[in-house]
């Protein structure tokens, strides 16, 4: 007898995220020609979806996850050309947001490096959401020359007037000057140490910031020790681990309305055993369903 799909596991009341009704539009944006660092998260839209879809719906304190993704596709990237690309990633962002909006679901996105959040937030920003993003980098850098996925944070503020929180700035991985760029910028940062220090007072700061307000989050996976995360562009040796970033989705999702989610800078090949990846595929989907939950509980 022949199948379609060999599935060695023959029990069919084990569904699969990837077979639930398709609801959270999702898009690709597989661009990394803004890495100084270590290139190759291009690779990681399709590693992160093929694991994403192999989960189970399944949460102990959430319940089942009712709903799938609607897999739009990736954008359309121009090697090399940030404009053109750009442009297509805020039109796929757009349409994604609309998609979300109707269907009362956040939008999902998959990079890339981290300078694919400029395009993909912008559609959110530009209609009031503020910026949460989970990174060991300022972001805020303003290069002489040439493009880094290093100043996306700042080139958003600056043409947006976002309002924006960087939470697990590390030690020993920015520029001298990104503190004060960042109040110079009116960007609040929440440092790694910070968060390890008294993870209950940040959750609660975090709340009442953004209570009643639409988020849209940005998980960088270096935000995470590099012991947790191999394989990303620029890794982080005194980051934050799971349990922590667990901690501060659910402050972002229980007081605000997430509207969008982002996870980047993950490079597949740099993480043969597939850690890196399974990693931020479980922090997306985290993060999703636990919006969607404090959606229909509200």
């Amino acid at each position: 007898m022949l199948t379609r799909r060999a599935k060695l596991l023959k029990d069919p009341g084990d569904v699969r995220i990837g077979e639930l009704k398709p609801v959270i539009p999702l898009v690709g944006v597989p661009w990394d020609w803004s890495t100084a660092g270590r290139p190759g998260a291009r690779f990681a839209p399709s590693a992160i979806r093929s694991e994403l879809l192999s989960f189970t719906p399944l949460s102990e304190d959430l319940g089942c996850l009712r709903v799938g993704f609607d897999d739009l596709g990736d954008v359309d990237v121009a090697g090399g050309d940030a404009a053109l690309t750009g442009s297509r990633a805020v039109e796929a962002a757009r349409k994604a947001m609309e998609v979300a909006r109707e269907r009362g679901v956040p939008a999902v996105f998959l990079g890339g490096d981290h300078s694919i959040t400029a395009w993909t937030a912008r559609p959110f920003v530009e209609a009031g959401a503020a910026v949460v993003v989970l990174d060991s980098h300022y972001d805020l850098r303003r290069p002489s020359e040439g493009v880094t996925s290093g100043a996306w944070l700042r080139e958003l503020v600056e043409s947006s007037g976002a309002r924006a929180f960087v939470v697990g700035v590390s030690d020993y991985v920015n520029p001298p000057y990104a503190r004060q760029r960042a109040k110079e910028l009116g960007v609040e940062v929440i440092s790694r140490w910070q968060v390890a220090e008294g993870l209950d007072q940040v959750a609660e700061r975090l709340r009442e910031a953004l209570r009643g307000s639409e988020v849209y989050l940005s998980i960088d996976l270096d935000h995470l020790a590099q012991y947790f995360a191999p394989g990303v562009n620029s890794p982080s040796p005194l980051g934050m681990s799971p349990q922590e970033s667990l901690a501060v989705i659910e402050a972002v999702a229980s007081s605000a309305k997430v509207v969008g989610v982002d996870v980047v800078e993950v490079v597949p090949q740099l993480d043969p055993s597939g850690l890196t990846v399974r990693l931020a595929a479980a922090l997306l989907l985290r993060a999703v369903h636990m919006a969607i939950a404090r959606r229909t509980a509200s």
